[in-house]
């Protein structure tokens, strides 16, 4: 699981495109997981064979549209936390149906038991202020 900054903008096209993509790279080496987007900030958490999650988030690494990349667990699992890949973000269209392969992470939240450290930095990624990329502006300072 890692964290980072999107470099430049992503509206919905985008993340759309950015979905179909991982989708069908990461089917295609075994992996799932989810991903979230969240106010230019990424949140990943990718599951499967360990050589292909590390050429995986290798890839990303080098990416140009990810800054301050940090991997924030690595941890072998017996059973996938998420076998179907998903993703979710902060939806400009309200009230529009959620396309096929999203998640609604963070309008509705999560009521999993699991207590893991993955789940609950998801979990953190969705309720803390800190996760917003001007957090460090202040919660008084950040812009309406």
């Amino acid at each position: 699981m890692y964290m980072s900054s999107a470099t430049e903008p992503f509206d919905e096209d985008a993340l759309e495109a950015v979905l179909e993509h991982a989708r069908s790279r990461n089917t295609a080496d075994g992996l799932s997981g989810m991903l979230v987007h969240r106010g230019g900030r990424f949140m990943q958490l990718l599951e499967g064979p360990y050589d292909a999650v590390l050429a995986t988030y290798a890839r990303i690494v080098e990416d140009s549209r990810h800054d301050e990349v940090r991997l924030l667990v690595e941890e072998s699992i017996h059973t996938r936390r998420f076998p179907e890949w998903s993703m979710a973000y902060d939806r400009e269209s309200a009230g529009v149906e959620v396309p096929e392969g999203f998640s609604t992470f963070l309008d509705q939240g999560d009521h999993s038991a699991d207590a893991s450290r993955p789940r609950e930095l998801l979990r953190w990624f969705r309720n803390h202020p800190m996760a917003d990329p001007t957090a460090a502006k202040g919660k008084h300072r950040r812009d309406a």
